[in-house]
């Protein structure tokens, strides 16, 4: 079990920066202002765990009242060996406390995974706690006998992340980035007793899709395929339909400009689901960019209303930095909702790393 480094405050003035030159582009939000929030402002300082280059995508699950869980992809987590041999496609790691004054320990376990370089080796996409049992969805999952790495796969622990055991299925179609739906920690203020997925609407994590898609499973049927079910739309103008068949499937979401990375998180002080995502401003063609949007809606399927929407959100002396897999993780939220850190990564500026950044929201 290794300690973390000393968590780090930056500010975004001091960051060295890798990115491309920032281009003037609007897009137009896809939805209507939001009823409930009038307006979102963002600190300057970006809060670190760990060192730089110590991995990205983190997805994580409030397991405690001060543990999160957390994986890093591509990296060697906060105080692993640098050595190329080293470092992990996928990787976990306990998270103690809240920004500023957190702190981060890797530590080993039976999924630990070698790098194998972007899409060529699993990451995970998704963690959530639920009645003592820690669920992790990874992508990049190559069947075996396939040459083919879009698709994602299950996987759960029973001792908070150090012994993992795998599902004998994995999702092949759409669901190439699942994300659970974030509640309270262990799952306390869930909405009822399903555990809900989202994930842009392609089989793989690496381009933009203009859907999000849903998916439902009780949540003490996890670990069976059997049990899903997956948005098919709505009756009447609010009531989900919900189809065993993966076929019938409906989006939740929908931006021309994209989604990538998504994540929705249920903000109990407000009794708003936010979601986030990346999107492409026009006329780019690349994997990843500078642009966030951030939503929000009475249920996890909407209908939503835009809380912002910028195309150059993380911009550093003048050029854009490639940033993504936005989240509110619940533990970081004010009891009044109106203070929120948002978790990200990305490639450029200093940004491959555990970086936290801090939302105030006008009501």
């Amino acid at each position: 079990m290794n300690r973390c480094r000393n968590c780090l405050t930056l500010s975004l003035a001091v960051l060295f920066v890798a990115g491309v030159p920032h281009v003037s582009s609007t897009s137009e939000p896809p939805y209507p202002a939001s009823p409930v929030i009038a307006k979102l402002t963002w600190d300057d300082a970006v809060v670190k765990c760990g060192r730089d280059g110590s991995g990205d995508n983190w997805p994580i699950a409030w397991v405690e009242d001060d543990l999160c869980i957390t994986a890093w992809g591509d990296g060697p987590g906060f105080d692993g060996p640098t050595s190329r041999d080293a470092r992990l496609s996928l990787g976990l790691a306990r998270i103690y406390g809240g920004p500023p004054g957190f702190r981060g320990e890797d530590f080993a376990t039976n999924v630990d995974t070698r790098e194998g370089g972007g899409s060529s080796g699993i990451k995970a996409s998704g963690l959530l706690m639920v009645d003592g049992t820690l669920y992790m969805f990874v992508r990049n999952y190559k069947p075996p006998g396939s040459d083919d790495f879009t698709n994602a796969r299950l996987a759960w622990s029973r001792d908070c992340g150090v012994h993992w055991e795998w599902a004998d299925w994995h999702f092949a179609d759409t669901f190439g980035c699942p994300e659970f739906v974030q509640f309270g920690k262990n799952y306390t203020g869930a909405r009822d007793n399903y555990v809900y997925i989202a994930s842009q609407a392609n089989d793989s994590a690496y381009g933009f899709a203009p859907d999000i898609v849903m998916a439902r499973v009780p949540k003490e049927r996890v670990a069976d395929r059997k049990a899903y079910e997956f948005f098919a739309g709505l009756e009447g103008s609010s009531q989900p339909k919900w189809s065993v068949d993966i076929g019938q499937r409906a989006p939740i979401f929908h931006d021309p400009q994209g989604t990538q990375r998504i994540a929705i998180t249920y903000n109990a002080g407000l009794r708003r689901y936010l979601l986030t995502t990346s999107h492409l401003p026009p006329g780019m063609k690349a994997t990843h960019t500078a642009a966030l949007g951030v939503f929000d809606a009475p249920e996890p399927w909407g209908p939503w209303t835009t809380v912002y929407y910028k195309d150059h959100w993380s911009v550093v002396n003048g050029k854009d930095c490639r940033t993504y897999h936005h989240k509110f993780p619940p533990q970081w939220m004010s009891p009044d909702g109106k203070e929120m850190w948002l978790l990200y990564s990305g490639l450029d500026g200093g940004f491959y790393a555990f970086c936290l950044k801090k939302a105030r929201l006008e009501i």
